[in-house]
């Protein structure tokens, strides 16, 4: 079974660009354009990991984070962010973050970024 990605990114040429990658990598990828969209998806389907924009019109990074946090969801957050703020990001490793890349980032360190949280196995919440 193909490992399941969510990428919630408010940028659509983004957001195309790295589910297309992805697929090509044998992942199965849905796509949301902001965070209520995410959530939606979220609570009707399981994913393994999540690709979340920090910046997104309706509901941000960090509140879809915190409600994956309290509704206990099996899944690992990887933040995306054009911010390079210290406070958000200790934020979004207390609300349960594996990892963050800055944006503009490659598909290297995408890819790096998806393979470690992977290895590092299921968030226990």
């Amino acid at each position: 079974m193909a490992i399941r990605i969510l990428c919630a990114d408010d940028d659509q040429p983004v957001q195309k660009l790295v589910s297309m990658h992805l697929r090509l990598q044998g992942f199965e990828v849905k796509t949301a354009a902001n965070g209520e969209e995410a959530v939606s998806l979220l609570e009707n389907e399981p994913f393994d990991l999540i690709l979340l924009d920090i910046e997104m019109p309706k509901m941000d990074g960090v509140e879809v984070l915190s409600y994956i946090k309290i509704r206990n969801i099996k899944i690992r957050p990887i933040m995306l962010t054009g911010a390079d703020d210290v406070h958000l990001l200790g934020e979004c490793a207390r609300w349960g973050a594996f990892d963050y890349l800055p944006k503009p980032y490659n598909f290297h360190e995408l890819m790096d970024s998806i393979e470690r949280v992977l290895a590092e196995g299921v968030h226990n919440g």
